[in-house]
């Protein structure tokens, strides 16, 4: 009847089965016939029959660890296994012991359809959960080992990730489950951390119970020496967990306060597990024995007992005022910087309380290494913050969104400090509160380090910023300067260390050589810059190239720009010197520019030379300082003087001819006709006066000055003059 149980469940292993099988046999390196057989020797495979179902179970949990060998109710018989012994078995769903083995589980995420053994591969999902450790040891490494990479590598988060707060929610949901990993370590310490009283197997506890057993054993001198042998096992191993408590302990660089509260959490049950096996039944029949049979080992034992309850009582109180920091701590494990700011002031009230009415954790060490705690978790939450998470690098990043991150996170640590320091203030001045004496120095070492570092790489950034201007100018030449610094700053990039880490003390060693090699570089920039004004042909494009070189907004080319205006205002002197000199040698008959008519012409042309003089003084004036100097002064005076003549000169020519136009009328009154006095012949009688009025006109109009309106006029009936005139010849 067993056989053919095993043969009905045989017949319904199809290629979905198979499948399950091969994971199976490919996980556990078993060949895929064994891994079948072991399936086949459970009682039901309906687990495997929902999974598989439309609307059935989405998980599929199959076991593999140490059990007793199956009898022949699996329908088989094992060569070489007696019934009753062990050996290694797969269960499906269910162990009948505790779970110290391999869980090998399947999921499905979606149920609405039966699993196609085609698609078997695409539908379902594998995992393995290693309790061979411990339970809590195999959920941890699952979550650390498999979870938290996977999720860091998520990049689709649906629809949190079209929100604004998709990157602080997934941070926040990262530092929960940082925290439950925390969590499920601290629960390890404390199991693993029990200490359990020597069990002694030759001694029948049981029968030194009543007190007639007990006066009985008490009489008996070899019983009493062996009970005292005993005890003393116990004390020993009583007083080597005190001594342990008392000693320093070793904790990461970068541990919390909440790692406080686990390890008082941790101490406290220690004590406590320990107490109860002091009152436990064994721990009480050893001592009323001795009691009775007046051992003098008794004495040292009370006092044992005395500290170790002490030490207990220690512990739970700590834990007891620790666990108010719980809740003002949660801002500290988060990437909200402003939050974390708010809470602060909560944090420092909470421990000033523990501070004040704790019986114990009010030393001046305890208190200070709760503080180291808290500038560790500072610090670390800051050096996630600025990288998101340990997603992005420092140089990977949009430098203005870098220094706004270093911004927030300086501001952070100086506010704890400054609340820090209001506290002690406030506990100075309260009367009959204790005095609040820690080590500042062991306090905001680390965040002092850590801003420091901050403010050097505020520093390179800041040097990037300024010199991504290379890349982006059309000076020529500058882009060689450009390659070099980005090779530089390629240096430091390919750089593997945590910048943001202070105890890299590399970091300030390739800063250093980053600085060196930027100075150098700003030399030869000023260098090239003294080079392309070393022959100035002229003061306006001298300054033209002069803006081109301040649009990089480089501080190293400040002072070459303040020589450099220099040299083009001693240039510009020599070119308002030639000015004056053509001024006077053009002005009775100035070269006019083609088409130009001679008025017109005459103006264009001085204004011509008065642009020259006027472009650079304005920039003078408006980009620089130089004018007000006695040197910029003269300048001034001179330039004056020759704008003055220029101006003047462009007022009297319009003058004149705006006179000129407005009294002249013969030329539209003039007859029609004309007999020629030679031939007798009529000629159109058109005065060539005319196009001139209306060239110069034009001119003027292009030129912004005023036009009479005789002149205007004239223009607008240019076409029909014009025409009239051909009609006629």
């Amino acid at each position: 009847r067993y056989k053919e149980a095993r043969e009905h469940r045989r017949a319904k292993v199809d290629a979905s089965y198979k499948y399950i099988f091969e994971v199976l046999s490919v996980r556990l390196d078993l060949d895929l016939t064994t891994v079948e057989e072991m399936i086949l020797d459970s009682p039901s495979l309906e687990a495997f029959d929902s999974f598989f179902a439309k609307g059935g179970s989405k998980t599929l949990k199959i076991f593999y660890q140490e059990g007793e060998a199956p009898g022949i109710e699996c329908g088989r018989t094992i060569p070489g296994i007696a019934k009753g012994s062990k050996m290694m078995q797969l269960y499906v769903e269910n162990t009948p012991d505790k779970f110290v083995g391999l869980c090998l589980f399947f999921v499905r995420c979606k149920n609405d359809s039966p699993i196609n053994a085609k698609t078997i591969h695409e539908d379902i999902f594998f995992g393995v959960l290693d309790a061979t450790e411990g339970l809590l040891h195999g959920v941890r490494n699952m979550i650390e080992k498999i979870f938290v990479p996977a999720i860091l590598a998520t990049n689709n988060w649906g629809a949190l990730s079209q929100t604004k707060q998709d990157t602080k929610d997934k941070q926040n949901f990262m530092e929960t489950i940082n925290r439950y990993l925390s969590f499920l370590e601290g629960a390890i310490i404390s199991i693993e951390g029990t200490v359990e009283l020597k069990k002694i197997d030759y001694i029948n506890f049981s029968k030194l119970q009543s007190f007639e057993k007990v006066t009985a054993a008490a009489d008996n001198p070899d019983m009493v020496h062996q009970l005292e042998e005993v005890l003393m096992i116990w004390y020993r191993q009583i007083e080597q967990v005190l001594i342990e408590s008392k000693q320093m302990r070793k904790e990461a660089d970068d541990s919390g306060p909440l790692t406080e509260l686990e390890h008082w959490k941790c101490m406290s049950a220690k004590f406590n597990f320990i107490i109860e096996q002091i009152k436990g039944p064994n721990c009480k029949a050893v001592i009323n024995v001795l009691n009775v049979g007046h051992s003098k080992l008794l004495r040292m034992w009370q006092e044992l007992d005395a500290r170790i309850t002490d030490a207990a009582n220690e512990s739970k109180d700590n834990v007891k005022y620790l666990c108010t920091l719980e809740k003002v701590c949660q801002p500290l494990y988060n990437y909200d910087l402003v939050s974390m700011t708010h809470g602060i002031p909560n944090l420092m009230n909470a421990i000033r309380m523990i501070h004040s009415a704790s019986r114990y954790y009010n030393t001046s060490e305890r208190m200070t290494s709760l503080l180291i705690k808290v500038t560790n978790q500072m610090v670390t939450t800051c050096r996630a913050y600025i990288t998101d998470g340990g997603l992005s690098r420092v140089w990977e990043q949009e430098t203005s969104t870098v220094i706004g991150k270093i911004k927030d996170c300086m501001f952070l640590l100086q506010e704890y400090q400054k609340c820090f320091h209001q506290t002690r203030q406030e506990i100075l001045e309260t009367l009959g509160e204790k005095t609040f004496e820690v080590s500042e120095m062991y306090i905001f070492g680390k965040s002092e380090a850590f801003c420091r570092r901050l403010e050097k790489i505020t520093e390179m950034i800041t040097v990037v910023q300024t010199f991504c201007s290379l890349s982006l100018s059309t000076i020529e030449g500058i882009d060689i300067m450009s390659i070099k610094f980005k090779s530089i700053y390629q240096s430091v990039q390919q750089k593997q260390y945590d910048i943001l880490d202070p105890r890299k003390t590399e970091f300030d060693v390739d800063f250093e050589n980053f600085m060196a090699k930027v100075e150098g570089l700003e030399i030869q920039i000023q260098t090239f810059m003294r080079t392309c004004f070393g022959r100035i042909l002229s003061s306006q494009h001298a300054l033209q190239l002069l803006q081109r070189f301040q649009n990089l907004k480089m501080p190293c080319l400040q002072e070459e720009t303040v020589h450099t205006v220099g040299c083009i205002l001693q240039h510009y002197v020599a070119e308002l010197e030639a000015i004056k000199k053509l001024y006077q040698i053009q002005k009775d008959d100035p070269p006019l520019a083609r088409n130009m008519p001679p008025v017109a012409g005459k103006i264009l042309w001085v204004r011509q030379l008065f642009r020259r003089i006027n472009e650079p003084i304005n920039y003078f004036h408006k980009k620089s300082n130089i004018l007000a100097s006695p040197e910029g002064k003269a300048v001034v005076r001179l330039y004056n003087r020759i704008a003055c003549v220029l101006v003047e000169f462009e007022v009297v020519y319009h003058n004149a001819w705006m006179k000129e136009i407005s009294q002249l009328q013969y030329p539209l009154q003039a007859t029609i006709f004309a007999r020629h006095p030679n031939t007798g012949k009529f000629l159109g009688n058109f005065d060539p006066q005319i196009p001139e009025i209306v060239r110069e006109t034009k001119c003027m109009v292009k030129l912004g000055l005023e036009v009479p309106e005789q002149a205007k006029k004239i223009v607008k009936i240019e076409s029909n003059l014009k025409s009239n005139k051909l009609r006629l010849e």
